[in-house]
């Protein structure tokens, strides 16, 4: 019998072995944002595929890599198959995270900065990494917590010129076989997975969308996909939405969540500037997620969160948003 082929019994049989057995396979991934894991029925869940979309320098990689530290913290393995940046630098903004989670006041909490110096030191001293972050308060309480889930993150630094689906297939294997538990999967980013030069971009991004969510489903594992916006979706005054996404209509339609990240300052109505202090320059330190498509709960929920860029992170403890917000905003010179 084909194994696709499911008896109702059998997967009611499978769902009591998994509640009756704490070691089985998790279903739901939290993603370390309580807010956004209440709008998501619990967090990424097995076997579904979410996008994750914003304009360039809305904070999508450390959103998404936030995510996968919490859940290699929770002693989950995490893929994370990185087209933007290297290795070495998202440990920096990790230990940094680190430090600033760690820290009663985050201003005294090295910085990414501070990181990248230890890292790239070349004054020939013999000094070690743990010396070097020894240095600054918390350094080595930071490095010690990003040390013990180190074994659980696994970054593949990819190319668009040779990181195809099956490439990304078999490295979620591979830690498959490792862990013995399937990983979470997160893609920076998913206009930039290899696919024929022949095929339109528009048909590269169907395929590569359909791919990501085939994986999810064969290898019972939640894949987060970040997104790139289309021209539109960038130009001033207007706000980001699902259609923005450039490539395909099979993006919206493919996934099962979809987020878009969008800077409060841009999004909020503007009678919110107009009235508030500092021209509402405050608002520049919220990123508001705008839950658009969710398969598993309510969609047009509109959560925000604080900015510590310097720090590689968001303030995980999110809120409602409470102002109005607006579609498009129209600038008048």
């Amino acid at each position: 019998m084909d194994p696709k082929l499911l008896a109702a019994r059998d997967v009611l049989e499978r769902v009591d072995r998994r509640l009756l057995d704490p070691e089985s396979d998790a279903i739901v991934w939290p993603t370390g944002f309580a807010l956004l894991d209440g709008e998501l029925g619990g967090g990424l869940r097995a076997g579904t595929l979410t996008l994750l979309a914003g304009a360039q320098g809305q904070g999508k990689t450390t959103f998404a890599f936030q995510m996968a530290r919490h859940a290699a913290r929770s002693g989950r393995p995490v893929v994370l198959l990185s087209f933007e940046l290297e290795a070495e630098t998202l440990l920096q903004k990790a230990i940094s995270a680190a430090a600033a989670e760690r820290s009663s006041s985050t201003r005294s909490a090295l910085t990414v900065q501070d990181v990248r110096a230890a890292f790239e030191a070349s004054d020939n001293t013999g000094i070690g990494l743990p010396e070097r972050l020894s240095e600054h308060p918390g350094g080595i309480d930071a490095l010690t917590a990003v040390t013990q889930y180190a074994p659980q993150l696994y970054i593949h630094r990819s190319t668009s010129t040779q990181t195809t689906l099956d490439v990304i297939r078999a490295a979620v294997k591979d830690v498959l076989v490792e862990q013995g538990v399937a990983p979470l999967v997160l893609v920076d980013y998913l206009q930039k997975v290899c696919m024929p030069d022949h095929l339109s971009e528009e048909e590269q991004v169907t395929r590569v969308t359909e791919g990501l969510k085939d994986l999810s489903i064969e290898f019972e594992c939640p894949v987060v996909a970040i997104s790139a916006s289309d021209r539109a979706g960038l130009e001033p005054g207007t706000r980001m939405r699902a259609r923005n996404m450039r490539g395909s209509t099979s993006l919206a339609y493919e996934a099962d969540v979809v987020l878009i990240l969008s800077s409060k300052s841009d999004v909020v109505a503007r009678h919110h500037l107009m009235y508030a202090a500092n021209d509402g320059a405050h608002f520049k330190e919220w990123s508001v997620l705008t839950i658009e498509k969710n398969r598993s709960g309510r969609t047009g929920g509109e959560l925000e969160f604080r900015k510590q860029f310097e720090w590689g992170r968001f303030v995980a403890e999110g809120q409602y948003v409470s102002e109005k917000l607006v579609d498009e905003r129209i600038y008048t010179e």
